[in-house]
């Protein structure tokens, strides 16, 4: 005999863009008002068939706001106390309510990947292979884990992958791992990992494919499009390999669903060198173990790591520039004598050259936006990657290129995106002419590297466009390396609406069916140095109001405690003057109001100290609100003590004649 809960999340989900530079959050939660839906069950579990039957209830409210008192019968099959990668836990939760009854509900159909005692035996059968048919890397290409990160750490929760194709690929020639039913290519694979082994070297995953960019949370996968695996970290390749399975019958109940048909191998390394052609930290093959000519079969496909933060720097990772023959050729150094003197300019280690692209300004105008972050810094001596997560502080080994530091000339690769409307990709920027839409964002994936001189504050460098068509990216191999970027940076001590300004441009020629029109960006300039300013700014600002603001309180007390002693007093005080200052106190409360009342995170900005800026605007506030309070006080007793002298004409007389000196002024 069992009993247990069984509790059903609100329909909220959040979606956020996997692509480097572009984000698009979307919320929604239509039934989250009407809180969770939380059954509690009793009933008996079968040890030898392995089949669960509980009864429960539940109360509920629906969208009318009507009391539900919900009965319900639970029937789970499989559960085990062992498990395979082949085991699926599935089950069904039925209305004891007659169709027809308010509290009636449908069939819900439920599917669990079981956790206890669970046995890798597909990697145990075929570890010693390695991968099979998998494409053999060098192993110093790949990183080794170090001792205080394992696999499960480097991959633990969801991990999303952009799939690179081939230029001959398309799903009619079976590139797709699921055929050509599903009605898609895939563009993107994420690996949420379900479980990792004691040992830590062995992990769960489920795999699913998607078409878009878009990789959600606190929602059920598409089942049909996904595969269930188990990997083992290979120490001699240093690699990952995983056997992964499909998922039947999962689209009309899941309770008739099981796991076959598993001929799919994944590996996966972290890599141990980038490059202009190959910025991702994380890089992985699929393949199939069929015969070619069998069904089921697809062609090989890459995969790589995007976003707009890379992945966790691993020990003895670097950055070799194999393009600085052609940025020396593009890029001439400029005169010494012929530099701008206005300023210091940013320094490459400050953290200040990243930025996002407000403006992005074709042949038609300004047609949109982009991020620009710096991904290595420096020679190999002293190389950085303020684009990554450092996981060490050991440093990469020298390697031949060397940057000019003395005359103040730093090697400096980039990571770019600019999102385009798709109608404005003419020309090279949509080589493969496919139909645009003018409601669709294309992103532009664009690496570069090249040359800052810290003494002009520009950027000179030489950019890899990665190639797609639609939704499909090709691989590494399919690039357009010929592309000029110019960046310039304002000085540190310049206006701070100061922007940013450059230019994407090709450098083929305008026959060529890669070349495109130049593109021209801006965005605004955040230093460091500023932030710092500003903080202290607003420091220095604050302290004055409330010093400001404790004298108010102090003098209207005096006055207070004044006119109350002295009677004859309070009719000659300026009303008028009064209710000036009780508005000079006013309007800052009513402009502020959310600051004492409303917590909003968005607003919330942790400063130095772990110190909330929120925090101080309420004290201020109530100073403020006290002086307000004590002005009202004074005005009240002014206005009671004019009320009642028999000189009140007179005295109204003079505030008419103070109203319209104040109304000219």
């Amino acid at each position: 005999m069992v009993e247990g809960n069984l509790i059903f999340q609100t329909s909220f989900y959040y979606e956020q863009s996997i692509s480097s530079g572009s984000s698009l959050v979307i919320s929604s939660s239509d039934s989250s008002d009407r809180g969770t839906l939380d059954f509690d069950f009793r009933g008996f579990w079968s040890r030898p068939t392995g089949k669960l039957c509980m009864v429960g209830s539940s109360y509920a409210y629906s969208k009318e706001g009507k009391l539900l008192q919900l009965a319900a019968v639970l029937k789970i099959n499989n559960l085990r106390k062992s498990s395979t990668i082949k085991t699926l836990v599935t089950g069904t939760l039925d209305s004891l309510n007659s169709i027809g009854d308010p509290n009636h509900f449908e069939r819900i159909s439920l599917l669990m990947f079981p956790q206890l005692n669970y046995a890798y035996t597909m990697v145990s059968k075929q570890f010693s292979e390695g991968c099979p048919r998998g494409t053999n890397v060098q192993p110093m290409s790949s990183l080794r884990l170090s001792q205080t990160r394992t696999i499960c750490d480097m991959l633990g929760g969801s991990n999303a992958f952009q799939l690179e194709y081939t230029g001959s690929c398309n799903s009619s020639k079976s590139c797709n791992p699921f055929g050509d039913g599903i009605g898609y290519l895939p563009s993107v694979i994420t690996l949420s990992m379900i479980q990792c082994s004691n040992d830590r070297l062995s992990l769960r995953f489920l795999i699913e494919f998607r078409n878009d960019s878009y990789q959600g949370y606190y929602s059920s996968p598409n089942l049909n499009t996904s595969l269930i695996g188990e990997g083992s970290w290979d120490a001699k390749s240093n690699r990952l390999c995983i056997i992964a399975c499909r998922i039947y019958d999962a689209s009309s109940s899941l309770e008739k669903s099981h796991v076959g048909d598993c001929t799919t191998r994944l590996s996966l390394r972290f890599s141990a060198i980038l490059s202009i052609r190959n910025t991702s930290t994380i890089v992985g093959e699929i393949w199939s173990v069929k015969p070619r000519n069998e069904a089921g079969f697809f062609d090989r496909v890459e995969f790589r790591n995007t976003g707009r933060y890379g992945g966790i720097q691993l020990p003895g990772l670097k950055y070799v520039f194999t393009e600085m023959d052609e940025v020396k050729k593009s890029c001439p150094k400029k005169n010494p004598r012929t530099r701008n003197s206005m300023g210091q300019y940013p320094d490459v280690y400050s953290g200040n050259l990243g930025f996002r692209m407000s403006i992005i300004k074709g042949s038609k105008g300004r047609i949109g936006w982009g991020s620009s972050d710096p991904l290595a810094v420096g020679d190999q001596q002293d190389q950085r990657f303020p684009f990554l997560i450092p996981s060490s502080s050991s440093k990469p080994k020298s390697s031949g290129v060397e940057s000019n530091s003395s005359s103040g000339l730093l090697n400096i690769s980039y990571k770019m995106s600019i999102m385009l409307p798709s109608s404005e990709l003419d020309g090279g920027l949509n080589p493969f002419n496919e139909s645009s839409n003018e409601y669709f964002q294309t992103e532009i994936q664009i690496s570069a590297e090249g040359v800052y001189d810290t003494a002009t504050g520009s950027l000179c460098m030489v950019g890899c466009r990665h190639l797609r068509s639609g939704d499909k990216t090709f691989s590494s191999h399919s690039m357009d390396c010929e592309i000029l970027v110019k960046i310039n940076f304002p000085p540190l001590n310049s206006d701070r609406r100061s922007k940013i300004k450059g230019s994407i441009e090709s450098t083929r020629e305008e026959t060529d069916s890669l070349s495109f029109k130049p593109l021209q960006f801006s965005g605004r300039a955040y230093y460091r140095s500023w932030a710092t300013e500003s903080i202290w700014r607003m420091d220095f600002e604050m302290i004055m109001l409330v010093i400001f603001n404790t004298l108010a309180i102090i003098f209207v007390a005096f006055q207070i405690f004044h006119v109350r002693k002295h009677r004859g007093i309070g009719p000659l005080v300026s009303l008028l003057m009064l209710v000036i200052l009780a508005l000079g106190h006013l309007i800052p409360l009513v402009l502020n109001l959310e600051a004492m009342f409303i917590q909003d995170t968005e607003r919330s900005i942790l400063i130095r100290d772990g110190t909330w800026l929120e925090m101080k605007e309420v004290i201020i506030r109530v100073v403020t609100m006290v002086a307000f309070l004590l002005q009202v006080r004074l005005l009240m007793l002014s206005w009671t003590a004019r009320c009642s002298t028999e000189k009140k004409k007179t005295f109204w007389i003079a505030e008419k004649r103070g109203l319209y000196v104040c109304v000219l002024v």
